[in-house]
């Protein structure tokens, strides 16, 4: 959903007036007592037209569902999907499964294959408009993490990522054709590492109270298959205040640090649904990668409805020493909110995001943090 700007405006105009009728309305959900839904599917049509794919026309949403009565295991395990095929024959099809286990085990698994077109702007953070090249990739992306509860809501575990990328067309004379961009010519990216999470979230589809931070060190090298050597490292830092039912502040703080040589395509990248808003994903691009964002939600307003207000700070740089906060860029904007099923808090989003010169439109299910 990264190359989508209106992707299922569509989906909500024939889908809304669908559930209106087909729903009780969530103060009637609220003072009903009734056994908790243990499975429940969201699913959005995607119609579509851009210049690089003409029409394109897929569907994604979510499923959650329960694996074990485990007393203990209190969330929903869950599959978000998306698949969209062109007239040019273009393809993009993702699952991420995040299935909730007995024993306080957890896995996380995201798959994707692409054939898709794509915008290179350079690497660095001063990268101006004019220098927007296209390209299209064909890659297959695997990521797999295994985590352990070692008490309360600490977790220790494992992650793999493994991706296979070859470029299929690039501008000719362009930045990508030169032979000096790393991962230009395409290649294989191995790497294994660890991670721990502290995770305090009253949900994992709408937090309104608790923490989650994630702290992630990988490192990629030939030993494990890869064409590229480089070291990763990142922290998530989220922090939710509940100020009533519906009301609530969400605040996202994001670090990536990188050495050695990663391919473009693993570089840190500025924009997209979820971080910084507003900007195409990758219209800035660099080793190094920070963003803090914030987020009011007021959901439901009534009825169904509800709306939220963001903003947010980010940028990348070559070195750690490369950041400085006065030029950093700015993202903000609003967004509409549809409460599918008020037990999960689980919503339909549709956010407008603004940057510099810049701005956006994002459909999908699920919040951005």
């Amino acid at each position: 959903m990264r190359r989508i700007s209106l992707s299922f405006l569509l989906a909500a105009v024939l889908l809304l007036p669908r559930l209106q009728a087909a729903w009780p309305s969530l103060h009637q959900e609220e003072e009903t007592v009734k056994k908790e839904k243990t499975s429940g599917l969201a699913f959005l049509p995607v119609v579509y037209y851009t210049p690089e794919t003409k029409w394109a026309f897929g569907g994604g949403g979510l499923y959650y569902f329960r694996l074990t009565k485990d007393p203990t295991v209190f969330r929903p395990s869950n599959i978000a999907f998306f698949g969209v095929y062109t007239q040019r024959k273009q393809v993009d099809v993702e699952m991420n499964p995040d299935l909730y286990l007995k024993h306080g085990f957890h896995i996380q698994t995201s798959l994707q294959y692409s054939d898709f077109p794509d915008q290179f702007y350079g690497i660095g953070n001063a990268t101006s408009e004019d220098m927007e090249e296209p390209f299209t990739s064909r890659f297959w992306k695997l990521s797999i993490q295994g985590l352990k509860q070692v008490g309360g809501p600490y977790n220790v575990g494992f992650q793999y990522i493994f991706d296979d990328t070859k470029l299929k067309e690039v501008a000719d004379g362009g930045m990508l054709d030169s032979g000096t961009v790393t991962g230009g010519n395409g290649g294989t990216v191995s790497g294994l590492g660890y991670f721990m999470t502290y995770d305090s979230r009253d949900s994992i589809f709408y937090p309104t109270s608790g923490s989650f931070h994630q702290l992630a060190a990988m490192a990629f090298g030939r030993a494990i298959g890869s064409d590229f050597t480089f070291n990763r490292f990142s922290l998530d830092l989220r922090k939710y205040v509940r100020f009533s039912y519906a009301r609530s502040l969400a605040l996202q703080t994001s670090f990536l640090f990188q050495s050695g040589d990663p391919p473009f395509w693993r570089m840190g990248l500025l924009g997209g649904s979820a971080d910084m808003r507003g900007y195409y994903l990758g219209r800035y691009r660099d080793k190094n990668m920070i963003t803090l964002q914030a987020e009011y939600r007021w959901v439901p307003v009534w009825w169904r409805l509800g709306l939220v207000a963001f903003a947010g700070l980010g940028d990348v740089a070559a070195t750690l020493g490369g950041f400085d906060l006065g030029n950093f860029k700015l993202a903000y904007g609003l967004g509409l909110r549809f409460v599918i099923d008020p037990k999960q808090r689980l919503h339909l989003r549709l956010d407008f995001g603004f940057g510099q010169g810049t701005s956006g439109v994002y459909f999908t299910a699920g919040e951005a943090f």
